[in-house]
């Protein structure tokens, strides 16, 4: 548990220290079945004991650091995370925290940081609290008969086991969420533990670990594999699945040597490790909230945070075993006592008030009327919320002719180059700048962008739900490139993450050569400077504190990046390539700050807010810099007009809400997601209620864009106003999308173009019709 402790405080230092989960769970598996086995054999096993007993062990302790979570998070959060929180309260209280983090939780590019969830840690008591309703019952299924009943019971854990470590490696890409949190993808790491118990009841002992140096070697065998995962594994590494063999098998293989080893007796068994191991269940519990809230606060926990909280963990973990754990498991009131006093009453002081911060959305009313609570809304929102970036998800053909895709001059000097902002989302978060550029020089350029996607023609990138989109992006811009439509292409990427796959230096120069032979000059954007920890919504945090802090001291030392330096060496070889860097605006001789001007110009720790770019864009002008800016991009300074030439800039906004009525607020929550930023029209907005249930039905026309453009942007908009989408097809001409929010509110949102649907209006070119599903009570 140690490992886990000292891997969430900081991961560098201990990378791979997550897997002391599971060696947790090959521990868990190992006890239970050695338990249940025994009795089974004696005939004295009896599952409704059985369940006691955990309810002993488990709940009371858990249902504590879950009610002192909440209560710390009505004072502490802010609405969205308070209303996360008390939702993944229910789901904790009712073991099953892990598919709520399976189902609801953001791991998107953009999330926030899941290392700010304070209840996060309970997935792993969800999976085994649900190993625990089905691995008594298949070992009483195999004891039903009287013969092989060892061989048949090690048979069924060496099946699971098989199965579950292929659906973990089968699923760690194609749905990483489901392969980290849930049981059938984590079973195999607590049947190991299992079919050891098993081996050992049915060899009576393992006789031949009596030699020293036999149980000596399979000892250090089982520190060496453990040593390994925790050292060379780190959170990049594919996991579950393969991986959680070294953990899981040198687990094993510890248990095995045990007592007979001298090496792991005076490594495990001194007073301190024997101490740290009472505790070690009240120390896991409470841990990752206390870590959880400073990282929400701060950002990062530095030295004095981990000193402070170690302390906090140790204190509570003691108080917690002394008062609560050991106190429960020596209970031996009457089974229905036991469930009413340790479960179900206390799990309703958790339930109520978690229910109430749900209904309320977190407390939102009470809590945005506070002073102060809006101001960093706007100045920290992302560029990909911005309709005018068309950074896309999945490939949209036809998006280098969509118009809503041009930033700068509306209209542009004669004779000025086309140029195209090509790359992922470090290049679209440059928008803000070079829309103010733009602006000032008489300059218009298009953006299309692809997350998790380099500027480059050849290879094989993209991960997850962006890889299919990514290959038919590239080809698409490749397309249109070389057929000579652009004469610069400024190239933008997350470049340090790339530059670690074999091969992308030689793909990033045969793409760079292939543009430069059709005469388009190359401007190449740095990564900007990456902060260690950033806390966007820092001013609003501590307001709700009714205090204030320094917030504008957050930043990173200026060290550069040596694939910046890489790339400026690659553009300092031919005249018509330009290499550039906001690092220049924005740093000084030794600092990086995630502030300007008194103002923050982050989104997250590695992004750029619009509005933060923006005020870069002006920085640049007012400073004199954009000069150069304008010369990397169309090769002359002609556009130049002096810091004070281009005047005040107008930023454009966030696409508004529809302008219609909303009766509370899962009818602004929807209204939010199918902000339109085009001309639409309203043709109809109905509701009806039949039961419990209330539908409302709104019909819209929209202008200026085709509708499979409106259908690729409507995940990302509704995403980004707290919806999750379920489905999609291809019905009725157009296309459907099916989202549903945390509290069960269904979406359904049909968009057919011109000609599959008759339009009130000769200019629509398609129609969207949204219908909102929920309960009339909220």
């Amino acid at each position: 548990m140690a490992a886990v402790v000292i891997y969430h405080i900081n991961k560098t230092w201990l990378p791979g220290g997550y897997v002391g989960v599971d060696i947790f769970f090959v521990i868990s598996g190992f006890l239970i079945t050695s338990i249940i086995w025994r009795q089974l054999q004696d005939g004295t096993f009896s599952l409704a004991d059985f369940y006691l007993r955990r309810i002993r062990r488990i709940i009371p302790v858990m249902l504590v650091v879950v009610a002192a979570t909440l209560l710390a998070g009505a004072f502490l959060l802010l609405p969205d995370a308070l209303g996360r929180l008390s939702l993944s309260s229910i789901f904790s209280v009712v073991s099953a925290a892990n598919i709520y983090f399976w189902r609801y939780l953001d791991d998107d590019y953009f999330a926030d940081a899941s290392d700010q969830e304070p209840l996060l840690h309970l997935w792993s008591l969800g999976v085994e609290e649900q190993f625990y309703l089905v691995w008594p019952l298949l070992l009483l299924l195999v004891t039903v008969g009287r013969k092989n009943r060892i061989a048949l019971a090690i048979l069924g854990a060496v099946v699971i086991a098989v199965a579950s470590f292929a659906l973990a490696e089968a699923t760690n890409e194609t749905d990483p969420k489901f392969s980290y949190f849930m049981l059938p993808a984590r079973a195999g790491e607590l049947m190991i533990g299992a079919l050891l118990a098993l081996s050992l009841r049915r060899e009576r002992g393992a006789g031949w670990l009596q030699k020293p140096l036999v149980a000596e070697g399979v000892g250090i065998a089982g520190l060496s594999a453990i040593a390994y995962s925790v050292f060379y594994l780190d959170d990049l590494s594919p996991f579950p699945g393969l991986n959680a063999l070294y953990p899981c098998v040198g687990a094993a293989l510890v248990i095995l040597a045990g007592t007979r080893s001298r090496l792991l007796q005076w490594l495990l068994a001194n007073k301190p490790m024997v101490w740290i191991g009472l505790i070690s269940y009240s120390l896991y519990l409470w841990h990752w909230p206390i870590l959880a809230f400073i990282r929400y606060y701060y950002g990062a926990v530095a030295i004095t945070h981990a000193v402070l909280a170690v302390a906090a963990m140790l204190v509570l973990s003691f108080l917690s075993y002394r008062y609560v754990e050991g106190p429960t498991r020596r209970i031996r009131w009457r089974g229905k006592w036991q469930v009413l006093f340790l479960l179900l009453l206390p799990a309703s002081l958790v339930l109520v008030p978690a229910a109430y911060f749900v209904k309320t959305d977190g407390l939102k009313a009470r809590i945005e009327s506070s002073a102060g609570f809006k101001r960093l809304e706007e100045e920290t929102a992302a560029a990909f919320n911005f309709d005018y970036n068309c950074q896309l998800s999945k490939h949209v053909p036809g998006i280098l002719s969509e118009p809503r895709c041009l930033i700068g001059s509306d209209s542009p000097e004669e004779g000025s180059p086309r140029i195209l902002l090509w790359g992922d989302s470090h290049a679209s978060h440059h928008i803000g700048a070079l829309d103010i550029i733009g602006k000032h020089a008489g300059l218009q350029i298009r953006n299309a962008s692809h997350s998790s996607c380099p500027p480059v023609f050849g290879g094989d990138y993209g991960y997850g739900r962006y890889k299919a989109g990514c290959a038919a992006f590239r080809p698409y811009i490749r397309e249109h490139v070389l057929n000579n439509e652009f004469d610069v292409v400024i190239f933008g990427a997350s470049w340090s993450s790339y530059d670690k796959v074999p091969g992308f230096h030689d793909d990033l120069l045969a793409t760079i050569a292939e543009v430069r032979a059709t005469g388009a000059r190359v401007v190449l954007l740095g990564r900007v400077p990456t902060l260690a920890s950033y806390n966007r919504e820092c001013d609003q945090r501590w307001a709700r504190l009714g205090g204030s802090t320094s917030c504008s001291n957050q930043n990173v030392r200026n060290k550069g990046l040596a694939v910046n330096n890489y790339l400026a060496g690659l553009a300092s070889q031919d005249s018509d390539m330009a290499y550039l860097d906001v690092g220049s605006a924005i740093c000084n001789a030794d600092w990086c700050p995630a502030y300007l001007g008194g103002h923050p110009i982050y989104f997250d720790r590695a992004h750029l807010s619009m509005r933060g770019s923006w005020r870069i864009g002006e920085h640049l002008i007012a400073t004199g810099q954009a000069k150069d800016w304008i010369k990397a991009i169309s090769g002359s300074t002609a556009g130049w007009k002096g810091p004070d030439g281009g005047g005040n800039h107008e930023w454009r906004r966030l696409p508004a809400p529809l302008e219609l009525p909303a009766a509370d607020a899962a009818d602004k929550q929807l209204l939010a997601g199918i902000a339109l930023g085009v001309p639409y029209d309203v043709v109809s907005d109905e509701a009806a209620e039949e039961g419990a249930e209330r539908t409302r039905k709104i019909v819209i026309e929209f202008e200026q864009v085709d509708a499979r453009l409106i259908g690729s942007e409507l995940a990302v908009r509704m995403g980004t106003a707290g919806f999750r989408q379920t489905g999609s097809s291809n019905v009725r001409g157009g296309q459907r999308f099916n989202f549903r929010a945390d509290d069960g509110v269904r979406a359904t949102i049909l968009v057919r173009p011109r000609g599959a649907v008759d339009l009130r209006s000769d200019r629509a070119m398609g129609s969207m019709e949204v219908i909102h599903t929920r309960n009339s009570g909220r």
